[in-house]
């Protein structure tokens, strides 16, 4: 009896949406649009927030209907750098910041993918993207993996990803 339960509850799991977007995904209304975000070209203001986050990765533009390019993976120096000749006020998130736009209910990834459509798992399954706070006195700074919603740390030497925001 304990193995059908397992195999069971191994089923339910697996079948599990690894894509598109679930239906309790930043609050969808009934008939499944979100309206949390309010989406203007290649950036999305979060309502819930009052923050101005890109649509893309750093590295990849907005080309009227989805990402371009490719993701640059930067250390968090780099990213820094990066954000701040985007100009405009952009800049690396805070870990709070980060985590405001994690919703487990869209499923894996953690985001939802009509705002954020260029998320998407690396050779070990994760997608990691650096925020600003350090963990205490570790000498790490904690990123979020978009593909379970954790938070970990690692050293700023490490090449992630970055969405940049501003507000």
């Amino acid at each position: 009896m304990i193995v059908k339960g397992a195999i069971l509850l191994v089923a339910v799991v697996c079948a599990l949406p690894t894509g598109g977007v679930l239906a309790g995904c930043y609050d969808r209304t009934a008939n499944g649009s979100q309206h949390r975000f309010v989406l203007d070209g290649g950036e999305a203001l979060d309502t819930r927030t009052g923050l101005t986050w890109k649509r893309c990765s750093l590295g990849r533009g907005w080309d009227g209907r989805q990402c371009a390019g490719e993701t640059a993976f930067d250390t968090l120096d780099q990213a820094v750098e990066a954000a701040a000749a985007a100009g405009a006020g952009w800049r690396v998130p805070s870990g709070p910041e980060l985590e405001s736009i994690v919703d487990p209910s869209c499923g894996r990834p953690v985001v939802d993918e009509s705002v954020f459509p260029d998320i998407s798992a690396d050779e070990e399954g994760t997608a990691k993207y650096w925020t600003t706070n350090e963990v205490g006195l570790a000498n790490l700074v904690y990123y979020f993996d978009f593909m379970t919603g954790q938070a970990d740390g690692h050293s700023r030497g490490f090449r992630l990803a970055v969405r940049l925001v501003r507000g």
